[in-house]
């Protein structure tokens, strides 16, 4: 990202690129911050972040992204989402999302150790509380 910043190409093309990743959406934030439909319980904070795009699409957030959803069907679960300042590339992280950014949130498979039948005990939608089941972001993708 640094590299392609200092040359003027994108950097979010360049993290796509790095990590196989995909942009999901782009937007403005609306008038959402994490403290204003948050749920705090034993240092956890849930909440969902409202991004409008020509499509409804949201995340979930639990302390990192976990869960986004592009018109209600779910796109990456546990494999990474990453939101970043959509002119900079730079990362932004779950406690400074806040009410007008401009964010393009990217999509990455998360590495084979995340995957396996013992990891997802940990890492899985199910292990945050979801019923969804593990689509890994290669198939979706490969889907679309």
């Amino acid at each position: 990202m640094k590299a392609a910043q200092a040359t003027g190409a994108d950097p979010i093309q360049a993290v796509c690129e790095a990590n196989e990743g995909r942009i999901l959406f782009a937007g403005r934030l609306p008038t959402w911050t994490a403290g204003s439909n948050a749920v705090t319980t034993s240092a956890v904070s849930r909440s969902t972040a409202l991004i409008p795009t020509r499509s409804q699409a949201t995340i979930d957030l639990q302390n990192e992204f976990l869960i986004c959803r592009v018109d209600g069907e779910m796109v990456v679960v546990p494999d990474l989402i990453t939101m970043v300042d959509t002119e900079r590339g730079e990362p932004i992280t779950t406690e400074v999302v806040r009410y007008g950014l401009r964010v393009t949130v990217i999509g990455m498979p998360a590495p084979p150790q995340l995957t396996t039948e013992q990891a997802m005990q940990f890492v899985g939608p199910q292990a945050f509380g979801y019923d969804e089941p593990y689509v890994p972001f290669k198939t979706l993708v490969a889907a679309v």
